[in-house]
């Protein structure tokens, strides 16, 4: 395995309590959170491979659908949506003895699947992983690894690949697990632009180059796919994006109405909010999303020790130190009231904190 220059890395034992509930487990869900993303959703193929490699039954069973762009990822694994409707993707979860939940350290964020795991962990049906990398963990598995000095949960399931290796003494890499991996850490870096892209990360992804990932067809798969609805959408968002408080803060609200004008879906949003912080003078960028059901979705960028992790907590949310998100349980209009009084209270506060040190 490539030694880091610098930082942490799990060692092969670390990764023991997993590897033996993988070792020991016969019939597996994978999942990841609602609406998913390219660190989740590349992390559970790769590990799916991985898996079935070693004569496991494995599902892919995820809350929410996958986003276009990523939706080439199936080609390498097949993916269920669990809707409460599927009887499908209900049958599998009633017949594994363990999922393994991907890129998510809070149980609120399996959605519609958290009852239905909950139900058979509480009875001793089944054994509830996580693989993660984001802060402030709940306690609810039976077995977590949330390190978050990783740069994408895919980081940790390279390297607990790499330990299933060593424990095994076999090949596990493929081609396609290379790929699927190198979307997850790609995408968690922002194409390997944000801090965390350490020397590790790039001989990380070097190393899956090597052993298949094809970086370019990749990065065009995801970041040169957009439809004509979601080229309308950004059109339209772009058009509202508002600076506030003396260019400090970015702001942009996408309503239903929005969406529905454009033809656009909520996976659509994902890429505008690169937008909101591309003014050096921002330190904090919010895009605000009215939900179907009335919800409100927040999504929070920001620069420097600026963490909006700690914002976002504030709301039942989480992330990272400087992207994180919440989901309002209440109208936009009192989201947008009580965030925007709020936002301003808590840069000041992070300034000033900032000044002090």
């Amino acid at each position: 395995m490539i030694v880091p220059e610098y930082g942490r890395t799990l060692k092969a034992e670390e990764w023991s309590p997993v590897i033996d509930m993988l070792l020991v487990g016969q019939h597996f869900v994978l999942t990841t959170h609602e609406n998913s993303d390219g660190d989740g959703l590349g992390s559970e193929v790769a590990l799916a491979l991985v898996l079935k490699a070693l004569g496991k039954e494995v599902s892919i069973v995820n809350p929410t659908e996958v986003p276009p762009n990523y939706l080439f990822l199936k080609r390498l694994y097949p993916m269920a949506l669990f809707d409460n409707k599927s009887e499908e993707a209900i049958q599998e979860l009633s017949l594994c003895d363990v999922v393994v939940l991907l890129d998510a350290n809070l149980r609120d964020r399996m959605g519609s699947l958290w009852p239905h795991v909950s139900f058979s962990q509480e009875i001793g049906r089944l054994k509830l992983a996580s693989v993660d990398h984001h802060l402030d963990p709940d306690d609810f598995c039976d077995v977590m690894v949330c390190e978050n000095y990783a740069s994408s949960t895919g980081e940790l399931v390279y390297g607990l690949i790499y330990a299933l290796q060593e424990r095994l003494g076999r090949e596990l890499f493929t081609p396609e697990v290379a790929e699927a991996l190198y979307v997850a850490v790609m995408t968690d870096t922002g194409s390997f632009r944000f801090p965390k892209s350490t020397p590790y990360v790039y001989q990380l992804a070097g190393d899956l180059v090597s052993k298949g990932a094809d970086a370019a067809e990749i990065y065009d798969r995801i970041y040169n796919s957009l439809t004509p609805n979601a080229l309308k959408l950004l059109g339209a968002a772009l058009s509202a994006i508002t600076i506030l408080d003396n260019g400090n803060i970015s702001w942009l609200f996408i309503s239903q109405d929005m969406l529905k004008l454009t033809g656009s879906k909520l996976f659509d949003t994902d890429l505008i909010i690169r937008y909101l912080l591309s003014v050096p003078s921002v330190r904090i960028a919010v895009l605000m999303v009215e939900m179907q059901d009335g919800r409100t979705k927040a999504s929070f960028r920001s620069r420097g020790n600026i963490y909006v992790n700690q914002l976002a907590k504030k709301y039942g949310g989480g992330g990272h130190m400087n992207a994180a998100g919440c989901l309002f349980p209440f109208s936009s209009d009192k989201a947008q009231k009580v965030l925007l009084e709020d936002l301003r209270l808590f840069l000041q506060e992070s300034q000033q904190v900032n000044i002090i040190r």
